[in-house]
């Protein structure tokens, strides 16, 4: 799993990416969720703030009144440590139980968007660091027009936050929100291909570049589930060549000979004639097939991040018991 780390100032347009980012299919671990819940009515944290900093950071509700809260350490660095120091620890461990959570369930791409990243938490915990960035003054004008902040709670707001070059200078990658929507779009999405990739190449764990030819077998058209476009874009963007063969004796007999395969993945409409083609051919690499049927034995193949529609699916190996999600199954 590729885990990620993604942050930006206020009004830098972090939140717009972050939800591309979730309905292109990373897994998102959302910090400010995580502090909302941490700081949750009968909470140790929020008994802690209430003890260091006074009973009318309360709502009537018996809540937290953020903003009270705010107002109580905004421009003042000793409050705003002591807060941080109360609230911190406890998200840090939820974060890392859902990233433990994420593992187990086999995602590949997980992005933490944390809004303190740099201020607050090392950012070598991270495989990759991402920060989204705009002008100061157009985040200015973002917080005068869509807050209805004056100039003078604006720039406060802004000089709170560590300077975003120093956060450039520390990225991985940069999203830059200096035009319009829809460049901010293109400009996010490069980011995400080349995280995808970076997870698919293993640079995030164990995993390594696949090497060789993959050959996808279905039975006919209607057997090209949407399920073999994601493990074409996620193959292919692992390094592998990915071929397709129908499930037709003559095809797949001619397929095998000139790939030569390191693995072949089969549709469960293909896998019968996938499988006499394999073993007549030699048994080269790797035979498994795909089941949407549950399969109590075989680990689900999580393949979301490389395209929309595919859901897990059962993938087992010809003589085996099932294989755990990988980038190179080969």
């Amino acid at each position: 799993m590729l885990n990620v780390g993604l942050t930006g100032n206020i009004a830098a347009g972090k939140s717009t990416v972050v939800d591309w980012f979730r309905r292109w299919g990373a897994t998102i671990v959302d910090a400010d969720a995580l502090a909302r819940e941490a700081q949750a009515p009968g909470s140790e944290v929020l008994a802690t703030i209430v003890r260091r900093f006074g009973t009318n950071v309360l709502a009537k509700d018996g809540g937290l009144d953020r903003a009270a809260l705010r107002g109580k350490v905004m421009g003042d660095d000793d409050a705003l440590l002591a807060l941080n120091a109360i609230v911190h620890p406890a998200v840090q461990a939820r974060r890392e139980e859902l990233q433990e959570a994420a593992r187990r369930r086999g995602d590949v791409l997980l992005v933490n968007d944390i809004p303190l990243l740099f201020e607050v938490l090392d950012p070598e915990q991270f495989d990759a660091v991402v920060v989204v960035d705009a002008p100061v003054a157009l985040r200015r004008t973002r917080l005068r027009t869509l807050r209805g902040l004056s100039n003078e709670d604006a720039d406060r707001m802004i000089a709170a936050q560590m300077d975003a070059e120093r956060k450039r200078a520390q990225a991985h990658y940069v999203i830059e929100n200096d035009g319009s929507l829809d460049a901010l779009e293109a400009h996010a999405h490069d980011g995400f291909v080349e995280r995808r990739r970076s997870a698919a190449r293993g640079e995030g764990g164990t995993g390594g570049t696949a090497t060789g030819t993959l050959l996808l077998c279905a039975a006919d058209a209607k057997d090209e589930a949407p399920t073999l476009d994601a493990i074409t874009a996620r193959y292919t963007d692992a390094g592998a060549r990915v071929e397709r063969a129908s499930g037709k004796p003559a095809a797949l007999a001619k397929a095998l000979r000139a790939a030569r395969p390191g693995a072949v993945i089969a549709t469960e409409g293909a896998s019968a004639a996938s499988r006499a083609a394999w073993i007549d051919a030699g048994r080269p690499g790797k035979l498994l097939y795909l089941a949407t049927d549950p399969d109590p034995i075989a680990v689900r193949l999580d393949l979301r991040p490389w395209g929309k529609g595919s859901e897990p699916v059962a993938l087992t190996e010809e003589g085996g018991v099932g294989l755990a999600p990988r980038a190179d199954v080969w």
